[in-house]
């Protein structure tokens, strides 16, 4: 109920109004600051990959852009499609996976700090990572629900395991852009040049720093004040359901010689002195106490189980017999013991020990699970309270602050569509807020944002950078190393081809081949994916044979010597790679299915999305 009252039912069916946006799927939204991510992960990968001859320049390369933002849309379709499939995950079910997945685990058990720990991580509260997982999972079942219906015949299986397992004998020589950098010249006017068109690139984006103030669930709780009398009422309530674990449970057989409450002396007596008999003879025979039950015990329910009466703890038994049973020890016989039944003679048969958490080890769990609940209790009128009081004074969120008792943060610069700490001030909702003319202009709060569930937040803009282009002076030797390097690419390409023309015509071309290295598919030996491309679509029949390649990081002549096939094919490696081709075919159906999908809600981009200006806003354009 708190986000309608606040912001009104119609927020919940589209999109704020500001923030820059890169593409539509559907009627959702892909943002600047999403797609900046996305490509920063991207560049790690190609990190990693190529080591130290990674050069970032590459992904302003609008391929790679392209490949990053299909990826993201994807992404959106795949949240999408489970939507539409009704693809639904219960408490229940959600529960049972969290508690199962070991990263929220400790020990081999799961453990809520932990859990509150990764929440806080990705900044969530627990309740928005419980969301963000149950889209996750379910995202997951549609996903499942296509690919694991794939089926590959025998005959294919067979071909994909000689294509898979096939190894080609190669030598490579790469042709990198550092060996022609010294034939290239970069004019004044090229660099100028650049400079213009790319202004963007060269411009420092917008920034503010502002004060914020938060109210969640959580800050609410810290507020919270709990008693002793409380937390003691909530541990002996708990304990009914053995949350803290259980009491000490002892086993008992019984032989009962019943005699009513209100019966005459005579009669009291009699029964007595059978109990007192039957006492006697089964202490001089233990062994026999459940066959003297089955005759003797006029206790219906229990005589025929030998007067077996289970496992009970404190509380489950009248007071006489249950002090009695608790008073003895195992293998104990006692009694005759007086009840409103009649007279009991008892045999302790077994103790479970007691595993219970003490009131003080439970108490910190108790207290934290009062004052959050004590926080929700109050977070309806303390978020009424937050959006008016950040609406009339605008021109401060002290009044806010005092109101609820929250602390006013302050952060550091945060950059137009970059990630800010915490991340919740750069989402799609609190950047067009803040970089709003009502915030920096008019220097006015901005409204309470809801950024996760039950986490609403207010900001001030306090400092504020208009964005500024560099001057050409102080970024002329990055665009001339740029240019340089880019010229020096064209040079090794072109001179790649040349020498791959004669190489086909059975000339040397000056080249000294290095050791020859066996690849394949699954073990590329170091090659770049776009290199083993070309070695594998190289006609096996008409060996030697050479090819050439473009790579984010050269040109790649590649000689082909041999080829060796795989041997006879048996069951155990049809089962081993059985599974992967499955996989591809259900990859295969997967991202058909994606691409019905598209067709039929689709996919809007940005004009300029793949440029590097993009993330300085655009226009959605068909």
């Amino acid at each position: 109920m708190i986000p309608f009252g606040l912001f009104g039912i119609d927020f919940y069916f589209h999109t704020p109004v500001g923030g820059d946006t890169i593409a539509t799927v559907g009627r959702t939204r892909i943002g600047a600051v999403d797609f900046d991510m996305a490509l920063r992960r991207q560049a790690d990968i190609y990190r990693q990959q190529f080591r130290g001859q990674f050069d970032p320049s590459i992904m302003d390369n609008p391929e790679i852009r392209g490949a990053v933002l299909d990826r993201l849309i994807n992404e959106r379709l795949v949240e999408i499609g489970s939507q539409r499939a009704n693809i639904r995950l219960s408490d229940r079910q959600l529960a049972d996976r969290i508690v199962s997945d070991p990263l929220f685990q400790v020990d081999g058990k799961f453990s809520k700090d932990r859990y509150e720990s990764v929440a806080r991580a990705n900044g969530l509260t627990a309740p928005g990572l419980d969301e963000r997982l149950r889209e996750q999972f379910r995202e997951e079942s549609f996903r499942n629900s296509i690919v694991d219906t794939a089926f590959v015949p025998r005959s294919t299986l067979d071909a994909f395991i000689r294509l898979s397992e096939q190894t080609r004998d190669v030598a490579v020589v790469n042709l990198t852009p550092e060996a022609y950098l010294a034939k290239v010249k970069v004019t004044p006017e090229q660099v100028k040049a650049y400079y213009t068109a790319h202004a963007a690139e060269f411009t420092t984006p917008e920034e503010v720093k502002v004060d914020y103030i938060e109210l969640s669930t959580d800050t609410l709780a810290a507020q919270a004040q709990v008693t002793p009398e409380q937390v003691k009422a909530s541990y002996d309530e708990d304990m009914k359901s053995g949350k803290w674990g259980q009491p000490e449970q002892r086993r008992a057989s019984h032989i009962l010689v019943t005699v009513k409450p209100d019966a005459k002396e005579p009669e009291k007596k009699a029964a007595l002195a059978k109990a007192q008999e039957i006492a006697a003879q089964v202490r001089k025979n233990p062994k026999s106490f459940a066959e003297v039950a089955k005759k003797e015990s006029q206790d219906p329910g229990s005589a025929t189980q030998g007067g077996d009466l289970g496992f009970f703890a404190r509380g489950a038994m009248v007071k006489p017999f249950e002090d009695a049973v608790y008073g003895a020890k195992k293998g104990d016989i006692v009694g005759p013991v007086l009840s409103d039944f009649g007279y009991h003679v008892i045999q302790v048969t077994d103790v479970k020990p007691a595993n219970v958490k003490s009131l003080a080890e439970a108490t910190p769990e108790i207290e934290a699970a009062l004052k959050k609940q004590a926080a929700s209790t109050r977070m309806a009128d303390s978020a009424e309270t937050f959006s008016n009081v950040v609406y009339e004074k605008p021109d401060s969120l002290q009044g806010a602050a005092d109101a609820l008792k929250l602390p006013i943060r302050h952060s550091d610069w945060i950059r137009k569509g970059m990630p800010a700490s915490p991340p919740y001030l750069s989402s799609p909702k609190m950047t067009a807020e803040i970089f709003s003319d009502n915030s920096i202009k008019a220097k006015r709060n901005t409204s309470a944002v809801e950024v996760a569930p039950n986490v609403l937040v207010a900001a001030h803009v306090v400092d504020h950078k208009a964005a500024e282009l560099k001057p050409l002076d102080a970024v002329q030797a990055d665009i001339e190393k740029r240019l340089a390097r880019e010229e020096a690419l064209k040079l090794a390409a072109a001179d790649g081809a040349a020498k791959l023309k004669e190489l086909q015509a059975g000339k040397d071309a000056g080249l000294k081949w290095p050791a020859v290295l066996a690849v394949n598919r699954q073990k590329p030996g170091g090659l770049m994916p776009p290199v083993i491309e070309a070695v594998f679509r190289v006609d096996a029949k008409k060996l030697p044979a050479f090819t050439g390649v473009d790579t984010p990081v050269g040109y790649s002549l590649v000689q082909v010597s041999k080829v060796n096939e795989p041997g006879a094919i048996d069951d155990a490696r049809r089962k081993a790679l059985g599974d992967r081709l499955r996989d591809a075919a259900g990859a295969e159906e997967f991202d058909a299915a994606l691409g019905s999908l598209r067709e039929r809600i689709g996919v809007t981009v940005a004009k300029n999305a793949l440029q590097k200006s993009a993330t300085a806003g655009t226009d959605p354009q068909q």
